[in-house]
């Protein structure tokens, strides 16, 4: 019968108690499993063996997880642990938790989760200074899931010790048109259609990087930005292309080599563009400016032209035509030069223009010929 007991051996330095058991009647060894200075540390052993041994276990495999150490995980393994796991998130989520990674990753991801404190976040967090304070939200929350799901109590993240910058962000100061004719003979021939593009439409860098040979309208003339390829349900929309800008993004592949999925930019990156855009501006000798500044000249140039709001917001794929009005009204933006007036004013003019309803009666809604 299996059984457990405790010994007591002494020694010059006093007696210690020894537990060993056996797994079944006198035919089985004796096994150690430890030697102890106290009775109670003893009897504490005996227990557990006895435990195991009465739900029919070897006692070997608890006592060897007892003495074997836990393997830490550290906080940029429990990262990606997280991202494997969020499996109903779409790539634009994915590539945001991939962001919020790079931003705390050099500065804890070798540390265990449970042993950063608040004031580590708060380092963390003035470390990224040059973030926005709407970006640091965005990466705070993704930090603090992260630790959420290695079961940190209290999270340090969702410490009230963790401050945020107040949000102040200073004007936006797009390229003028003198830097604009600079930056597109500077830049690397392989950027220069889609920052072209970006600054004619006003698009997000994602959005005119994910764009494929199915979104493009070659017959009448425009761009779609589907549901999947922007930031919300407001971002969708249809954008009027120009004949010489369409043409240009026509002859980067041949006809019979296009299919739907195929992109308009490939082997591209966000950081291909801003990186190709900052080296342009730098051997143009003018201040730096990033993708995100092509968007905001050509929205403003939209506003300083007159546009209607509602127009301007459509184009601009946003949510609320306050939101276009509060950012871009005070931007002072010369619309002399622009290679693209003419042609937004074009299509102005036409979505503004006077719809001829078809003319019915009640006995053409009867199906009766009216002129009869």
């Amino acid at each position: 019968m299996a059984s457990a007991s405790i010994t007591t051996r002494h020694t010059t330095r006093g007696p210690r108690y020894v537990v060993r058991y056996r797994l079944g009647g006198r035919s089985y060894p004796l096994v150690h499993s430890g030697s102890f200075r106290t009775m109670r540390e003893a009897r504490a052993r005996r227990d557990a063996i006895a435990g195991e041994l009465a739900a029919g276990r070897n006692p070997a495999e608890l006592l060897r997880a007892m003495v074997e150490k836990p393997q830490r995980v550290t906080l940029s393994a429990w990262f990606e642990r997280f991202i494997e796991s969020r499996i109903d998130v779409g790539d634009k989520t994915r590539e945001l938790y991939g962001n919020a990674r790079d931003r705390i990753v050099p500065h804890l991801g070798d540390r265990d989760p449970n042993m950063v404190t608040p004031a580590d976040i708060a380092d963390v967090v003035a470390a990224n200074g040059d973030l926005g304070s709407a970006s640091l939200r965005k990466y705070r929350s993704t930090w603090a899931q992260v630790f959420d799901h290695a079961d940190v109590e209290p999270n340090p993240v969702r410490s009230s010790k963790v401050k945020l910058p107040s949000g102040v962000s200073e004007e936006i100061a797009p390229p003028s048109q003198d830097d604009w004719n600079l930056i597109t003979k500077m830049i690397a021939k392989k950027l220069r259609l889609v920052c072209r593009f970006i600054e004619c439409q006003g698009v997000r860098v994602s959005e005119a990087l994910s764009l494929t040979y199915g979104d493009c309208d070659f017959t009448n003339g425009r761009v779609r930005i589907s549901k999947t390829r922007t930031k919300s349900a407001a971002g969708q929309r249809w954008l009027a292309v120009p004949d010489a800008l369409l043409e240009e993004i026509d002859a980067l592949v041949p006809l019979e080599d296009r299919y739907p999925g195929r992109l308009v930019f490939p082997n591209l990156t966000k950081a291909a563009v801003r990186d190709g855009l900052y080296l342009a501006c730098r051997n143009a000798k003018i201040a730096s400016h990033s993708p995100h500044d092509l968007r905001h000249r050509r929205i403003s140039l939209w506003v300083a032209q007159g546009f209607d709001p509602v127009a301007i917001k459509t184009w601009a794929g946003h949510a609320r035509t306050s939101m276009t009005l509060d950012v871009y009204s005070h931007v002072i933006v010369d619309p002399n030069g622009d290679e693209w007036r003419e042609h937004w004013g074009a299509v102005y003019a036409a979505e503004r223009a006077p719809r001829v309803a078809p003319v019915w009666s009640q006995d053409a809604g009867r199906g009766r010929d009216p002129a009869s």
